[in-house]
């Protein structure tokens, strides 16, 4: 499968990268932003490997989240009609956990392209 990525994800792993730049420097945020991209991209091969996220439930699609480094969660839903995993945003899970439900579109489309803008 292909993984694309929402501009909500994009935009956060933006966020991870300049908050780290600016507080530890290049390489730290480097690091951590290659850790989030490489653990979402292992999802091509695998993409049941998470557990479904509970908070989200109840969506038009079945959002999983896979932990990166006990700090992050890659948020994500299989789309298996378009043979992609869509990532739809990284939680930072040291933020109250009732956030992650307002960074995903309540009313996501059956057509996710219409609910988030996705890339690849």
């Amino acid at each position: 499968m292909v993984v694309r990525w929402s501009d909500v994800a994009m935009e956060r792993m933006e966020n991870i990268f300049n908050y780290y730049l600016n507080n530890t420097g290049h390489n730290t945020a480097a690091k951590i932003v290659a850790k989030i991209h490489k653990s979402a991209s292992a999802l091509a091969d695998m993409p049941f490997m998470a557990p479904v996220e509970e908070s989200l439930q109840g969506r038009t699609f079945t959002y999983r989240s896979l932990t990166v480094s006990r700090i992050f969660k890659v948020v994500y839903f299989i789309d298996e009609k378009a043979e992609c995993v869509v990532v739809a945003t990284i939680h930072d899970c040291r933020r109250n956990p009732a956030k992650l439900q307002d960074e995903i579109p309540k009313h996501d489309a059956p057509d996710h392209s219409t609910a988030l803008s996705v890339h690849t």
